[in-house]
């Protein structure tokens, strides 16, 4: 069995990319819009970790706003854009009336990413712009939560408008 390894979860929308009424800013392109310094920051710190996902909720799909597929092209585009730092990632498709345990607060996506690539949640670190991401990595035993806004040193602090 090979060593625990350490992992940094990343949220999406407000963190990664840019948020308006709960969804996706996209360009004209249709590719998410990026918040700022995300890919200085990425490049310094991911290599202080073994593994990185994004963690997130979606429940949009779950409401038929957008598919499981188009959600996952914007995670797979913003990989590339960004050198390829993501391990993979993990979406909750849910709502919250569901009551699933993936959907953060709950724990779910950190727990099973971690049973399924052998991450030690203690050492790792969650980077989010919420209470919701704050609370599921404190529910998953993740060792540290930091808000987006200062992992990523924006001086103020963007709006999810």
């Amino acid at each position: 069995m090979s060593a625990p390894k350490r992992a940094l979860f990343v949220d999406w929308g407000g963190t990664l990319a840019r948020t308006r009424d709960n969804r996706t800013v996209v360009d004209a392109a249709g590719h998410p819009v990026l918040m700022p310094n995300v890919t200085a920051t990425l490049r310094r710190e991911r290599p202080r970790y073994d593994l990185c996902f994004i963690v997130s909720n979606q429940a949009r799909i779950s409401k038929g706003e957008i598919s499981d597929a188009e959600v996952i092209g914007r995670f797979a585009w913003a990989n590339g854009q960004l050198g390829g730092p993501f391990t993979g990632w993990r979406l909750c498709p849910h709502t919250d009336a569901d009551a699933c345990d993936c959907r953060k607060p709950r724990p779910g996506m950190f727990l099973e990413l971690a049973r399924l690539h052998g991450v030690d949640l203690s050492a790792s670190t969650h980077v989010g712009d919420s209470e919701k991401d704050r609370d599921a990595a404190a529910a998953a035993g993740v060792g540290t939560f930091v808000w987006a806004r200062d992992f990523f040193a924006w001086a103020d602090a963007p709006s999810r408008e």
